[in-house]
């Protein structure tokens, strides 16, 4: 299960990126169901300092497309790595998607459940997580941190910091050593940037979201004729 793991390093470092807030007491207590429709593209950076020194930089992009009821969650891939991701699929690759790049199409259905799934084109299958698994993938399960990015609930725990300026509030919380800032989009309903970082400069994360353009189709119609599998029957 090489490939779930390398998906789960990808959507834990989202988590930990944006998903901060959600940790905030009480952030959960109520589920934003909508908004308004977004197409976003969100760069990602962490940097760590460990014990033996080594300072270590991650930094990843993806594209988000949000109506109502539905997200879509998809890494942006280079033309060479996605040829090496292509070959080694077509080398004995196919038993297991490659989560690691593989889109996250998430709905929430009338009751507020989740549908979570996985979608592999290459092999046109889409592939449905149950909820007792989305900790194997690195998922959180909250559709507000899910649509929004950031809980909108959670910044009912922050402090705002000055007026409301070119439509953005800025929030702040500190918890122990970690301070984290967000930058809120009020009339779009998403946060323009998160950054969070220790008092001793050990550890440093920051996401810049920016609208893009809409896709001419919306991805999860495209998917007609794929296959649906189980998450529980990719286990060995």
């Amino acid at each position: 299960m090489m490939g779930f793991e390398k998906c789960k390093m990808g959507l834990a470092m989202t988590a930990a990126a944006l998903g901060l807030l959600s940790q905030a007491p009480g952030a959960l207590a109520t589920e934003v169901a909508g908004g308004p429709d977004q197409n976003l593209q969100v760069r990602h950076y962490a940097m760590t300092v460990g014990r033996d020194g080594v300072k270590r930089e991650t930094t990843f992009i993806e594209r988000l497309y949000r109506r109502n009821d539905q997200v879509w969650t998809e890494r942006v891939i280079a033309g060479e790595a996605a040829d090496d991701r292509k070959h080694e699929q077509d080398h004995g690759g196919h038993s297991h998607p490659d989560a690691g790049s593989a889109p996250m199409w998430v709905r929430r259905k009338a009751d507020g459940s989740l549908d979570a799934r996985l979608v592999e084109r290459d092999q046109r299958r889409s592939v449905k997580v149950d909820s007792q698994y989305y900790g194997n993938i690195g998922y959180n399960g909250s559709w507000g941190s899910t649509f929004y990015l950031s809980d909108p609930q959670s910044l009912k725990s922050m402090r705002a910091v000055g007026v409301v300026k070119d439509g953005v509030q800025q929030y702040e919380s500190r918890r122990g050593d970690l301070t984290v800032r967000v930058s809120w989009d009020i009339k779009g309903a998403y946060p323009r940037k998160v950054e969070s970082e220790d008092a001793h400069g050990r550890t440093r994360r920051e996401t810049q979201v920016s609208v893009i353009e809409a896709p001419k189709v919306l991805p999860w119609k495209t998917l007609a004729g794929y296959a649906e599998i189980d998450y529980s029957d990719l286990l060995d």
